[in-house]
């Protein structure tokens, strides 16, 4: 790092660094040392967690002025600014009265993007720890749904499910039925589940801090001809990206394995997001699995695969699954029926 000193906002990098579970602080760190800025509310917290592993200082005034005194204490002339956690108007602020000091900004919208990317085996088993309770939370709702249920009742069991094993959601639930499952963000509601009727269920869960990510589309019933359709192509899709995952493939070309099956069956307008996104400490984080990615496929990363067809006012089906890439292919770390 060619500045004297990094200042980390963003709570999740702060995390990978520390194992800090709480935030509140932000984070300086200046020849591999870490000096904390905490505000007196939770000094008792970051003094115990961080004990004789960092410098704390507790804001006075402001955080602001407390940034330039520490700067000035430690005769820091350059700050690198992890700036993905700062607000417009604290930016500002900060940047105008470290320049007023002779101290010169040089802003990163997110420093350790490239280092994680690259899972280590803690982050893995605790990734893979997710995806299992994911997976079981999903087979232990499915059979429990029927029609009558409102979306909001689905969701609601998942989240109970979720809170018997201690974790929470990774982010909110999405429950769609019948035409609702056309809007891939859908937000679950009060429309009651129809017999025969199509349901599409997004969920994950944090275990150790770290994500899942899960889609599975099933009928409650009967489903018709077209819905079947609609549903093998887009599992064929999923099939003929997720194959091809390897370490030094371009993530580019997953997405065009995914694409390029549903655009031979005529569906190309209809699949309207990317194929997939990392997971980690972040729902969605590099490498981006999409047609315009730079990013290449190594061993260790965890990527989603989802591709889906969404009809407007009719239906739409999303299959998705965490994967994770391996020296020899690919491990599909979310195992629930599909």
């Amino acid at each position: 790092m060619n500045n004297d000193a990094l200042l980390l906002t963003n709570n999740k990098n702060i995390f990978y660094l520390t194992g800090a579970t709480f935030d509140g602080f932000w984070l300086l760190i200046r020849k591999n040392k870490f000096i904390v800025i905490t505000s007196q509310m939770i000094f008792g917290q970051v003094k115990q967690h961080f004990k004789n592993k960092a410098q704390i200082f507790v804001i006075k005034s402001s955080f602001s002025n407390e940034l330039v005194e520490i700067c000035k204490k430690y005769k820091i002339n350059n700050l690198n600014i992890d700036t993905t956690n700062i607000d417009y108007t604290l930016f500002s602020l900060l940047n105008n009265k470290l320049k007023e000091n002779k101290i010169s900004v040089v802003t990163n919208g997110n420093i350790l993007l490239e280092k994680r990317k690259i899972k280590n085996k803690e982050e893995i088993k605790n990734i893979k720890k997710a995806c299992e309770i994911v997976s079981d939370v999903f087979e232990t709702v499915k059979k429990k749904v029927v029609s009558g249920m409102t979306e909001l009742d689905i969701h609601f069991k998942i989240e109970e499910e979720f809170a018997k094993k201690h974790v929470v959601q990774s982010f909110k639930t999405i429950v769609a039925s019948g035409q609702n499952s056309a809007n891939p963000h859908h937000i679950s509601g009060k429309r009651k589940v129809k017999k025969n009727d199509i349901v599409l269920i997004d969920m994950g869960c944090i275990y150790n801090g770290y994500c899942s990510d899960l889609t599975r589309t099933f009928f409650v019933g009967k489903e018709n001809k077209y819905q079947r359709k609609i549903w093998d192509i887009v599992k064929f899709a999923h099939d003929k990206a997720l194959e091809n995952v390897k370490q030094n493939i371009k993530a580019s070309d997953i997405d065009s394995f995914a694409r390029d099956t549903i655009k031979l069956a005529g569906y190309e307008k209809n699949f309207i997001h990317t194929t997939g996104h990392g997971v980690g400490l972040d729902i969605h984080e590099a490498p981006s699995v999409g047609s315009k990615s730079k990013d290449i496929l190594k061993e260790s990363m965890v990527i989603t695969i989802e591709p889906g067809i969404y009809l407007d006012k009719k239906f739409g089906v999303r299959i998705e699954d965490t994967v994770l890439v391996t020296k020899n292919g690919y491990k599909v770390l979310t195992t629930a029926k599909y």
